[in-house]
């Protein structure tokens, strides 16, 4: 009898653990059929949102047709002989190119003393009739050349006689002629009046003397 109930009993054990078997087995194949969630697929960034824009929006526009020169555009390029807009600045004052035409009574010499290039007080008289006579001609232009005497090198002549065709030209501006009108240069000790070695000779050749151009 007791053999009996032990029998059973190992039978009731055979078959809970077969049926507990059963049960996993069934419970693995639906656990494997779901699909897996894995730590690193809360990391992944988050597309972003559709927002339906219109095709004009989201296409960039087509560059302009250009068509030629004056039918419903405008040039780019400067029409030659101008500057391009924008390039404001001092108006250029051009250069003469054209040869004088030769000194005038009207317009007077003035003289300098020696390795000096300021303005003696009859030196300024003399330029005040200049100015008055070039007021009364508006459309006469002035090249004013600068003189030296021998004495001195060549290189420090040029500018000695530049720095007193300078001064004249800045008196006469002073003197309300327009700065358009009156041109200097220097030529030092080239071109004496009178080609002597002494101090009245000198005196002669140290001047700032106008040609006109009319």
């Amino acid at each position: 009898m007791v053999s009996r109930g032990k029998s059973f009993v190992r039978l009731m054990v055979v078959l809970l653990l077969i049926g507990g078997m059963t049960t996993n087995c069934s419970w693995m194949q639906r656990a494997s059929r779901k699909q897996r969630t894995h730590w690193w697929q809360f990391w992944r960034p988050k597309k972003a949102p559709d927002l339906n824009l219109p095709e004009d929006l989201t296409t960039p526009p087509a560059p302009p047709a250009v068509g030629p020169v004056g039918v419903g555009t405008e040039s780019v390029l400067p029409i030659e002989g101008t500057k391009p807009p924008g390039d404001v600045g001092v108006p250029e004052i051009r250069p003469i190119r054209t040869k004088p035409s030769g000194m005038i009574s009207q317009l007077q010499t003035v003289y300098f003393d020696y390795d000096r290039f300021d303005l003696k007080t009859e030196t300024r008289k003399t330029l005040d009739a200049n100015a008055e006579f070039l007021l009364a001609n508006p459309d006469m232009r002035v090249l004013i050349e600068g003189h030296c005497d021998e004495r001195g090198t060549t290189e420090y002549n040029i500018h000695l006689g530049q720095r007193r065709a300078d001064a004249v030209r800045e008196y006469l501006i002073s003197k309300g002629i327009p700065a358009e009108r009156l041109s200097t240069i220097s030529y030092g000790e080239d071109r004496p009046v009178d080609a002597g070695h002494d101090e009245a000779t000198w005196s002669k050749n140290r001047r700032a003397q106008f040609q006109i151009y009319q």
